[in-house]
């Protein structure tokens, strides 16, 4: 019985168990269902316009969402009584309780300080109700979308005064970039480009991965820059988190197919034929061929983008990692660009939010192919060569006629030329802020960048330089290294008291920049199979044409800078700096110098008159002067400096001359730029009408210039000094309107004008003179080998100089306008300066930028417009092939009459005939985009589809191929050139995704 009860009770207790076990996990799954909480919602603004994108994390978790594009988002929480934080650029962040609720509408409300904008300026941020310089911002939501290649392409046409010009279709080609004109004639042309305060290449960067780009135009802004201030500064700020954000994943791709924008009309195969039907010489023989010999070396270009991005953290800690991955092919064969990105982000706080830690990983690499001159080159042969022509001989070998002079076969050219360029860039970051007491912090920034290239380049047996020269083949191999360090301490101090509000900034700056290189040169190869392998088996050494050389040269550049800027009463506001500033680049005379800087600015609308007009939201007067500098590009320009020059044969070697090739200049240092800039900001009606308004006056001293010096006493025929003056003033204007915003339609508008008008006011001192304070710069190239431009104090920098055409004689020669008024027949004699006289000018005079973006419920509509105006361009493609009298192919009209009177019979020259308006309006990039309805995708955010174009038309009178032209130097801006790869037409499709 024992037993049997014991039984009993070990089988009761067992139930007993059981039941316990599956109320205890049906308690657990009740009180889940409970605390498992799925709460939605919408979030809007004031207006209850649906706001995308905002972040929605559950509090002290990083559990999040993104609302989608109609404001809605569903959440389910870990915890029953946890609380919503919503937050948004541009509006307060919210903390909402959602105890006993599945469902809230949010509006939120726009921040006063991020209404105001905060612009990134030198070392630091402001609102932009303080700003006294002349300084534009550009946040990522007013990017250019579409098929964008780096970061100017992001703002082209946003900024007033800021020009980008590109003008080629090679997938590796960088902008010409200028802000405010031409400053310097040796120096750098360029804005200063810094990537999170670092320097760095404006296209280091994946434009996906850029949160806001601003640019300082002004010398008040640009002053704590010192030596490289006075081109402007353009700040490139990379996307961060905020301190709790939803983890996010962010996948952007896009497509996109190139063609030829425009194709210069020369004689086909057909038309050819037709002519000499009619009698018609020509400088060929009928081949019995029709060959489209740019078709031949061309096709259509194919380029596609990746990016991932991926974004999150808590209050202690977040990270923001991009991928990105790029491939184009150009229009061109053998032309192509293959870049990878990867960068890394992290932020930590720590002892209470007194210690900030950022660190900060870039690296890149990049394979190029053929560069732009070899293609410029082709396209100029495939141009002028003969239509009939076939491509090979019978024998398979190339078509050539070594008869001609400069005449190459382009496929050969393309086809049998080998060229690896392979790059790399790492950047490294580390940044720490340490608060130490109530608005007084400490931050020390360390950088590493480091710049690798490794190139090949390969001329094979069938090129046209080894047929011609009989070698058989020719190989280079190069490499080099350019390596920065880059060290910055900075303190800063910001107190109020009562209507005083003032922050101090005082700082450190060092940088230390290597650079080093080899190269290796060979010919006359064996086989061609080595490529630029072995470049020892070539017997090129023998003949003196082999070569080798290397390079090494360092430079540093210290700067101690501080800053001041107060406010009174929130009206106004003043700022002064003072950077001084030491490089090694220097003469021993010159090694220091300073840069100050002050400027003011008045808050009109928060006087007490204007206090109650509502109309009014923004109306602020600035006023800014500064001093800026260009520091010298080469390292040693100071010193004396030796070279081997050439070879010669001495007892039975080849051996080099060792020879002076500069001049000692103790006096030298940086071109000074000093400038004066009074501005308007207003907004009216809510802001639905805003934008500037600014005029400046810039005037550099102490340009650099090359100048004769006898021989002795020095030891090289001319010496670089600091002498030449030159100025630029003009004014800029931005414009923004909202014409339209209802519930589902809203149409921005963004308008840019500037105007800039240079002069060069001296080219001589007591010292170093230039007679006749002009000098003629330029070439037309052979065989007509004129000099293009004049460079003459009191004039502009781009003017054309050359003989004035202003009618033809009935046998086709040309008629020209002497200086005096008289007319004349042209002839070789009158070929020199006493003939000539101004024919235009180069640099256009104004430029305009127009967005418009129209948004309808899911769809958005952006075009972009650029345009530039009162500028003429030599088209040296009509000056050189425009003319029936030469041994090569020609345009189409070159059998048309000229001035509608005679066909042209008189030998290529140049003549104002071929400088024409240069004047366009281009339709820069049209996208249209469509985002989806993501509610019945679970782990989708956001997915926004769009198609563009871009270059897609342009309205001008000017007949060559693009007038938006490649503008790399300041002394002969407006050339056309003949050899170039010519502009490119996209269409894109693109999809952005977020999880």
């Amino acid at each position: 019985m024992k037993s049997a009860t014991q039984a009993l009770k070990s089988t009761a207790t067992s139930c007993y168990r059981d039941k316990m076990q599956y109320t205890i996990l049906f308690l657990f799954v009740v009180f889940s269902s409970f605390s498992q909480q799925k709460i939605s919602g919408k979030i809007t603004d004031a207006n209850n316009l649906p706001l995308p994108g905002v972040s929605v994390l559950e509090k002290n978790t990083s559990n999040g969402v993104v609302s989608d594009f109609d404001g809605n988002f569903e959440i389910t929480l870990k915890n029953k009584d946890s609380k919503l934080i919503i937050s948004y650029l541009g509006f307060l962040t919210q903390e909402i309780s959602v105890l006993n609720k599945n469902k809230v509408n949010v509006v939120l409300k726009e921040s006063k300080e991020e209404l105001n904008e905060v612009v990134v300026v030198g070392y630091g941020t402001q609102k932009k109700s303080r700003i006294t310089s002349a300084i534009a911002s550009i946040k990522e939501k007013d990017f250019t979308r579409g098929a964008i290649n780096d970061a100017s392409d992001l703002i082209k046409g946003k900024v007033a005064g800021l020009t980008i010009n590109n003008g080629s279709g090679d997938p590796g080609s960088r902008p010409d970039i200028t802000l405010r004109g031409f400053s310097t004639l040796k120096g750098g042309t360029g804005p200063l480009v810094l990537i999170n305060g670092v320097p760095g290449g404006i296209d280091t960067v994946a434009p996906n991965e850029i949160a806001s780009i601003d640019v300082l135009k002004d010398a008040s802004a640009a002053a704590i820059y010192g030596t490289r201030g006075a081109n402007g500064v353009i700040l490139i700020t990379t996307k961060t988190v905020n301190k709790e954000t939803a983890p996010t994943i962010t996948y952007s791709t896009f497509a996109t197919t190139s063609n030829f924008a425009n194709k210069a009309k020369f004689l086909d195969a057909n038309q050819q034929r037709s002519l000499r039907s009619q009698g018609v010489t020509l400088p060929f023989t009928d081949g019995g061929a029709s060959t489209d010999w740019l078709d031949q070396i061309s096709g259509t270009g194919f380029s596609q983008n990746h990016n991932l991005a991926l974004k999150g953290g808590s209050a202690k800690t977040n990270y923001v990692v991009n991928l990105n991955y790029v491939n184009q092919t150009g229009v061109f064969v053998n032309t192509f660009n293959k870049e990878y990105r990867f960068s890394f982000d992290v932020n930590h706080t720590m002892f209470n939010d007194k210690l900030k830690i950022n660190l900060s990983l870039l690296n890149g690499t990049s394979d190029m192919g053929i560069e732009e001159t070899i293609a410029a080159y082709a396209y100029r042969q495939a141009m002028i060569r003969n239509p009939t022509a076939p491509v090979y001989n019978p024998n398979g070998t190339y078509n050539e006629d070594p008869n001609k002079l400069q005449y190459y076969n382009p496929v050969a050219i393309m086809n049998e030329t080998t060229q690896d360029r392979n790059s790399t860039w790492q950047r490294f970051t580390a940044n720490l802020t340490l608060d130490l007491l109530p608005g007084w912090d400490i931050s020390t920034q360390l950088s590493k960048n480091k710049n690798t290239g490794l190139n090949g380049y390969v001329e094979s047996k069938k090129h046209y330089s080894n047929t011609i020269n009989r070698r058989n083949g020719v190989a280079s191999r190069s490499t080099g290294a350019t390596d920065n360090d880059y060290v910055e301490i900075t303190s800063k101090y910001h107190k109020i008291f009562g209507k005083h509000e003032f922050t101090v900034l005082g700082g450190y700056s060092y940088q230390y920049t290597l650079n080093e290189g080899f190269e290796a040169r060979n010919s006359d190869f064996p086989t061609d199979a080595f490529s630029y392998n072995n470049l020892e088996v070539g017997n090129g050494l023998s003949d003196g044409i082999a070569f080798m050389d290397s390079y090494k040269n360092d430079s540093k550049l210290i700067g101690f800078f501080a800053r001041l800027n107060y406010n009174y009463n929130n009206k106004y506001d003043l700022l002064f700096s003072i950077r001084r500033e030491g490089s090694s680049k220097f003469g021993d005379n010159h090694k220091w110098g300073n840069f100050p800087a002050a400027s003011a600015g008045w808050s009109i609308n928060k006087e007490s008159f204007l206090k109650d007009v509502s109309a009014v939201n923004t109306l602020k007067l600035r006023a800014g002067y500064g001093e800026t500098g260009v520091i010298p590009n080469d390292p040693y320009m100071s010193m004396t400096l030796y070279d081997y020059e050439g070879y010669f044969f001495s007892n039975g070697k080849w051996v080099k001359g060792l020879e002076p090739v500069s001049n000692p200049n103790p006096d030298l240092r940086w071109e000074k730029t000093t400038e004066i800039n009074i501005g308007l900001d207003f907004g009216f009606f809510n802001n639905r009408i805003s934008g500037s308004f600014d005029v400046y006056n810039k005037k550099t001293s102490d340009m650099l210039w090359d100048y004769s010096v006898p021989t002795p006493p020095y030891l090289f025929p001319e010496i670089t000094a600091n002498v030449g003056k030159m100025e630029n003033k003009g004014f800029e204007i931005l414009l923004n309107t909202v014409p339209v915003k209802t519930e589902n339609f809203v149409w921005n508008s963004s308008m840019t004008f500037s105007h800039n008008q240079n002069k060069l006011t001296s080219l001589s001192n007591d010292l170093y003179k230039i007679e006749g304070d002009f000098l003629n710069t330029g070439n037309t190239g052979d065989p007509i080998s004129f000099e293009t431009h004049r460079l003459e104090v009191g004039q502009p920098i781009g003017n054309f100089w050359g003989l004035k055409s202003v009618d033809i004689t009935t046998d086709g020669k040309w008629i020209v306008e002497l200086p005096d008024g008289t007319r004349e027949t042209l002839t070789t004699e009158m070929y020199n300066d006493d003939y000539k006289r101004y024919l235009g000018n180069g640099i256009p005079q104004y430029y305009a930028g127009w967005t418009n973006t129209f948004t309808y419920k899911k769809f958005d509509l952006s075009v972009v417009l650029t345009g530039a105006f009162d500028f003429q361009i030599l088209n040296t493609q009509r000056m050189f092939y425009e003319n029936p009298t030469i041994a090569y192919n020609t345009l189409d009209s070159a059998y048309d009459k000229v001035y509608d009177k005679s066909v042209l019979s008189y030998n290529q020259t140049y003549v104002s005939y071929y400088v024409e308006q240069g004047d366009y309006v281009k339709v820069d990039n049209v996208t249209l985009s469509y985002n989806f309805d993501v509610k019945p995708f679970k782990v989708i955010n956001a997915m926004r589809l769009y198609v563009s174009g871009n270059n897609l038309a342009t309205i001008t009178k000017y007949k060559g191929l693009d007038p938006e032209i490649k503008r790399d130097d300041p002394l002969s801006q407006g050339m056309d050139n003949r050899d170039k790869y010519p502009s490119t037409t996209g269409l894109t499709l693109g999809l952005n995704v977020t999880f």
